[in-house]
């Protein structure tokens, strides 16, 4: 397993776990990133007077009086201290903790990693993002059960080239934003993967769900999209119907799946004119899938109105 520098951490299998994943998802490191991670027991608790905000299954500690975040896992010890005004977290991970180390990457870990590539200018979104054919860019906007996963596997055998279905970061390109995507395994619930009809894939138990790498599915990887088009994922009815939005609507809904600009006032501005900018530069639509998608040669191209 390659070392990287910018990651210290005293115990050797957890540091193998953390750096394999960081470079599997293909994620540009900000510059000065800095990560110091040890196994400890017990794990400390930081005396913090702040609101704890849960999300998921951490709780977020952020803001005024103090500018450092402060992050705890309700799944087993671990704790997260994230720096001010830098890319910089120092970590604290029980041995309970490092029996569910896939849970913790994806868990706890990655809520850290969201709030250190903030400080470099990437705010998270939760979405899907694709290529069609054309070259016109997707987003697919929803919650954890909207379709999104599904849809984005579809998309992926249709030969259109995908970069996630889920997690997702906003950036600046020029006077466009654009969506970098984390590069990680298409993960498909029983129900999908019934209607997309796809063999083999790899278990995913913790989740219950089947994973399968883009390119598993026909599809190229690609890291960054522009998207020209966003649908905000539902599922439901015997027809697949998208329908154009008000502009109210989507900066609310835009916001719903950031989230993260909540938690801290540092660089909320930039990132809601992020928002803003990808509302400005796209065309967007409510979108309600349903199994006649599936039988679509353009896909998601055929039900544009």
């Amino acid at each position: 397993m390659p070392a990287l520098p910018a990651v210290v951490c005293s115990d050797p299998d957890l540091e193998n776990a953390v750096v394999e994943w960081l470079l599997a998802s293909r994620m540009v490191l900000p510059r000065d990133f800095r990560l110091r991670l040890a196994v400890v027991e017990p794990v400390g608790v930081w005396e913090d007077p702040r609101e704890s905000y849960p999300q998921a299954d951490v709780d977020i500690r952020a803001g005024e009086p103090l500018g450092w975040v402060h992050i705890t896992w309700r799944v087993a010890p671990a704790r997260a201290r994230i720096e001010e005004d830098r890319p910089e977290a120092t970590i604290e991970v029980s041995r309970e903790a490092l029996q569910h180390v896939d849970y913790f990457l994806r868990s706890f870990f990655l809520a850290t990693l969201i709030f250190l590539w903030k400080r470099a200018g990437c705010y998270h979104v939760h979405a899907g993002t694709a290529i069609a054919p054309n070259g016109r860019g997707w987003m697919l906007i929803g919650d954890s059960t909207s379709g999104k996963s599904t849809t984005t596997a579809l998309l992926a055998t249709r030969g259109w080239q995908v970069s996630t279905d889920d997690i997702a970061f906003l950036t600046a390109r020029g006077d466009r934003a654009a969506v970098v995507g984390f590069r990680s395994e298409i993960a498909l619930r029983p129900g999908g993967l019934a209607l997309l009809g796809q063999t083999g894939g790899v278990p995913l138990p913790q989740r219950g769900k089947t994973g399968y790498w883009p390119e598993d599915l026909g599809a190229t990887w690609v890291q960054a999209v522009e998207p020209e088009v966003i649908v905000f994922t539902s599922v439901g009815g015997d027809r697949t119907r998208l329908v154009p939005m008000a502009t109210v609507e989507v900066i609310r809904l835009l916001l719903r799946g950031s989230i993260w600009v909540m938690f801290e006032e540092r660089a909320a501005q930039e990132h809601l004119d992020l928002l803003a900018q990808l509302g400005r530069q796209s065309k967007c639509f409510r979108g309600t899938l349903a199994p006649d998608l599936f039988s679509a040669p353009g896909a998601l191209e055929d039900f544009l109105p």
